[in-house]
């Protein structure tokens, strides 16, 4: 089976066949697909770089047909382009990603780029590589900012990536704080939180001052909140997309100026920051254990995506091993 977003809103289960080697591509069985709210945001709303009908998924693991496990890098790059051969081939400029412009990991199976298969180590529980992408998107903004050991980082937003990125500065030695205005979600994450020695609160003291900040949620006002928090000289990872359309307030956005501040914007992620990822997964597998929902059969993801759209809800994995028994 195989779920397919025909329009906003529309998602239909249809037979999903078995594909033929192509050029650079080869087929795969997937086992788990993680969803993400941009997989939600796309089944409500669309997104710029949809292309439909398209079978969304991009956090997936697969098998070939040796029966090797792999996660995939989301993207087919060119390979010749000055960002690709400045290890930034996320930037391609004629890059083609999977869930969006062919097909992804929401199906039994998958027809993916050979160069982007990245190898799940054995130590690994297949489900948790779900997380090599997300985790590898959060090391590429951490990655910007340049975390050294002893500096305290600001991070908005207290759900799976914003918690993913807190563990991610510890091990480099950083001091992380997450900042999230749901108690709930703060109650929520509390046993990760201790596990990997995070703390997080609902919102800055007003002294609070941090080298960096990272805003892991779409509000334009917790992106604000940050630059008003960060020391001056600081550094701002400008990680995830704001929301709501409207203006951001012109003394919040010359902070930038009056304090030197550097602000690096973050998309997406490498081939090396997803093998990065693998590894810290590997470190903490029972940390990224606490962080996952749910794994649930395929026809369950629309009722997930609303959870996630709604803020509530960690990592949820689509289980396609057994695609064939859920009609």
């Amino acid at each position: 089976m195989k779920l397919v977003l025909t329009a906003p809103g529309r998602l239909e289960t249809q037979a999903a066949d078995q594909p033929a080697a192509q050029d650079g591509m080869t087929p795969l069985t997937v086992e788990y697909c993680g969803i993400c709210r941009t997989d939600a945001k796309m089944w409500r709303a669309g997104h710029r770089d949809l292309v439909l009908p398209r079978v969304p998924g991009h956090e997936v693991v697969t098998r070939d047909h040796n029966g090797r496990l792999f996660t995939v890098w989301p993207g087919q790059a060119c390979g010749r382009c000055r960002h690709c051969l400045s290890d930034r081939e996320n930037l391609c400029d004629g890059i083609r990603i999977m869930g969006f412009h062919f097909d992804g990991g929401f199906s039994h199976h998958l027809l993916a780029p050979i160069a982007s298969l990245i190898p799940v180590p054995i130590d690994i529980p297949s489900h948790l590589a779900c997380f090599a992408e997300p985790v590898g998107c959060a090391l590429n903004a951490l990655e910007k900012v340049g975390l050294g050991a002893g500096e305290r980082l600001a991070i908005y937003g207290g759900g799976t990536l914003g918690l993913v990125a807190a563990l991610a500065a510890r091990t480099v030695g950083a001091q992380p704080l997450v900042i999230d205005n749901n108690p709930e979600k703060i109650a929520k994450s509390e046993v990760f939180r201790q596990m990997v020695q995070v703390t997080a609160r609902s919102a800055a003291a007003q002294d609070d001052e941090f080298d960096a900040v990272l805003n892991a949620c779409p509000d334009p006002e917790a992106f604000v909140q940050g630059l008003a928090r960060l020391a001056r000289g600081g550094r701002c990872a400008f990680f995830s997309g704001l929301t709501g359309g409207g203006q951001l307030p012109a003394d919040g956005i010359n902070l930038i100026h009056y304090k030197e501040a550097a602000v690096f914007g973050a998309y997406g992620l490498t081939r090396r920051h997803m093998m990065a990822a693998l590894a810290l997964i590997g470190r903490y597998p029972g940390a990224f254990e606490l962080l996952v929902e749910a794994i649930v059969p395929p026809h369950d993801v629309e009722r997930r995506f609303c959870d996630l759209l709604e803020g509530r809800s960690f990592k949820t994995i689509l289980d396609f091993r057994w695609a064939g028994d859920y009609g």
